[in-house]
């Protein structure tokens, strides 16, 4: 926004006298600012919301006075924002209901049609077998939508739609059908349709030295089902390859398309050699065969090196994005691994969905030491309630700090490894259509490495970013933007924290290293922090700092345009005082805490704040989410 438009903002501070009067007592710290933005509701005003940490409860709390002067006001804002936000798109996206305002009488414009699908909740994983999860998981999958494609083609005069599975077409539509679409209750939403393309040019070969120097992690991905989406393969790269694989054969004569395809699945192979590899000639997940294909194979990590929406990104209620989210919730678990894509800083990053790994790139220099790709620039994603108020162009994102991590995808020289295996002859370009599948690999090595991360995508978020060492210098902030997210991937220090690690409870005693995962309902919004405690060895390790991390997951609805995302804090305490992440849009916090500000020996705790609860109280595919707490002992910076 620039000065002209924010001169004319009314804008409302919440409590400036009730705060200084806290602050004077020393009753609370101001942990993180937002501006938040209620354009339907409440045109023209700019609320300004601050987190205050109370030091003796270790709580966190909005600023009291002002428009929202608890959580519960805040929240009643936000649902009567979106009420009024359906009123005025309907089943359109935003971007949508704009291009359709400015459409001529004779225009066409292409789009993307999604059914809706009935109400359907997931039993909770941490209280039923496997077999009943795997009973109910393939049951949703197979229901179907509320009105079928051929119908509502037939109730607004659509014709030669492209069909993609029995919940998805592509169609040409003018004005009078897009209004008719737009009050249509039985689809979901409807959306611009694009034509995608990969995120990077293609590559020629992967070296091992580009992404892990060393020997491949410990398991190697043993037993685990890893996939690629990509354009498909070719019968005579899977033979040079010398693996068995299930695949989809490429059926395109662009050397350039498949030899993309080709090296993001072989960098899969090389990060996790002993997984049990897919490939699916898809590049979407979200299709009814797609999403069948991740249930009926068992898929436990996966990744597309496509980019969505280019230099326009879609947001995360985009309907693919919504599918991938829900899969938190229902069998096989499967770890999403997505690119940041390379657009540069003045750009978002492509894959915003909540439940998923955004990766960004990273170089090896094979002397040693890493260092950061040029091409990893992307920013964060703009806030969710308001876009750009204060500042403008690289300044203008919100607190989601994406990407979560980097991976090497670029080798360390050269312009061509070697052309073994891959058809056609490219020159090296750096980006992160390769740091999606080593990414997907590391995933699985992780998985293999110890049954107790497997169908637990929240712990092995949690395990890569905890684990994670600095590139780029500082801190993972709430008000930053890191090109490094929380640094580059360690195979090797994930798989030893998935090996070494402690299984804690809540009010656990303390340990070195421990990680929880279970479920938070409604009702844990009002029971106060969860409370759990670790440990400082004697000797404190050399090089190293203390990081905990915290990860949960966002609350979709399938074909119904909702990706509610409910708000939880970190705090960590340290010799005489704490350390906090207190984001409002992200669904990552990360402490770190410098090894001068604790005691060997000595035992701390860590607090999960529940925040606010987005959790639908109706028509939701859950009735609550999963989230998972762990903290280790890191290294200072990558080498």
């Amino acid at each position: 926004m620039n000065q002209m438009n924010q001169k004319k903002k009314h804008w409302i501070t919440l409590g400036l006298i009730a705060i200084t009067a806290d602050l004077a007592n020393g009753q609370g710290r101001i942990l993180s600012s937002r501006y938040m933005e209620f354009p339907n509701t409440a045109p023209g005003a700019v609320f300004k919301m601050e987190k205050i940490l109370d030091e003796k409860t270790g709580e966190i709390k909005p600023r009291k006075g002002g428009a929202a002067s608890s959580v519960e006001e805040l929240r009643r804002m936000e649902t009567r924002e979106n009420q009024a936000r359906w009123n005025r798109l309907g089943r359109l996206s935003e971007e949508l209901e704009a291009k359709r305002a400015k459409l001529g009488s004779s225009q066409k414009i292409k789009i993307a049609i999604h059914a809706r699908y009935p109400d359907f909740i997931y039993p909770d994983k941490t209280s039923h077998s496997r077999e009943e999860l795997i009973s109910s998981s393939i049951g949703s999958a197979a229901l179907n939508p509320l009105t079928s494609q051929r119908e509502f083609e037939k109730r607004h005069g659509l014709s030669d739609c492209e069909h993609l599975g029995r919940d998805m077409a592509i169609c040409e539509v003018d004005k009078d059908q897009l209004d008719a679409l737009k009050g249509d209750e039985d689809i979901g939403a409807v959306e611009v349709a694009r034509e995608e393309s990969p995120a990077s040019a293609a590559l020629s070969t992967l070296a091992t030295s580009a992404y892990n120097p060393g020997p491949v992690p410990s398991g190697g991905g043993s037993g685990v089902h890893a996939a690629t989406f990509e354009i498909g393969l070719t019968s005579t790269f899977i033979s040079c390859l010398g693996i068995s694989a299930t695949y989809d054969a490429s059926t395109t004569v662009n050397l350039a398309v498949i030899r993309h395809t080709q090296t993001a699945f072989k960098a899969l192979v090389h990060a996790a050699p002993s997984a049990t590899f897919y490939h699916r000639k898809s590049v979407t997940f979200d299709g009814s065969d797609d999403v069948n294909y991740l249930i009926n194979n068992a898929i436990q990590t996966v990744s597309i090196s496509i980019e969505r929406g280019g230099t326009s990104p879609y947001h995360s209620t985009y309907a693919e994005f919504l599918v991938m989210d829900d899969f938190a919730y229902r069998y096989p678990y499967p770890v999403f691994v997505n690119p940041t894509a390379n657009s540069g800083y003045q750009y978002e990053v492509n894959w915003q969905g909540y439940n998923g790994i955004s990766v960004g790139n990273v170089r090896h220099t094979n002397e040693s030491t890493y260092e950061m790709a040029n091409c990893t620039q992307t920013k964060n994603p703009p806030p969710v309630y308001g876009g750009c108020i204060v500042g403008s162009g690289a300044d203008c994102a919100g607190d989601r700090e994406m990407p979560h991590i980097v991976v090497p995808g670029i080798p360390p020289s050269g312009s061509d490894f070697a052309t073994t295996c891959l058809e056609g002859a490219l020159s090296v370009n750096c980006g992160t259509s390769w740091s999606a599948p080593v990414g997907n690999g590391i995933a699985a090595d992780v998985i293999s490495s110890d049954s107790r991360l497997a169908g637990w995508p929240e712990k092995v978020r949690a395990a890569l970013i905890l684990t994670a060492q600095n590139v780029d210098g500082g801190d993972w902030s709430v008000g930053g933007d890191e090109r490094d997210g929380t640094g580059v991937i360690s195979g090797s220090e994930a798989v030893s924290f998935a090996q070494g690690h402690s299984a804690v409870s809540i009010n656990n005693g303390a340990v070195e290293k421990g990680m929880f995962a279970g479920s938070m309902y409604a009702s844990d919004f009002s029971g106060g922090n969860k409370r759990f405690n670790y440990y400082v060895p004697n000797p404190k390790p050399s090089g190293k700092h203390l990081r905990a991390v915290l990860t949960w997951d966002s609350n979709p609805v399938v074909g119904g345009g909702t990706n509610a995302l409910s708000d939880m804090d970190l705090v960590v305490q340290n010799n005489g005082s704490t350390r906090a992440s207190a984001s409002w849009d992200s669904n990552v916090e990360v402490v770190d805490v410098p090894a001068n500000e604790l005691s060997a020996g000595s035992s701390y705790y860590i607090d999960v704040s529940p925040y606010m609860n987005r959790i639908p109280a109706s028509g939701a595919r859950t009735n609550y989410f999963y989230y998972a707490v762990a903290w280790t002992w890191v290294k200072d910076h990558a080498n």
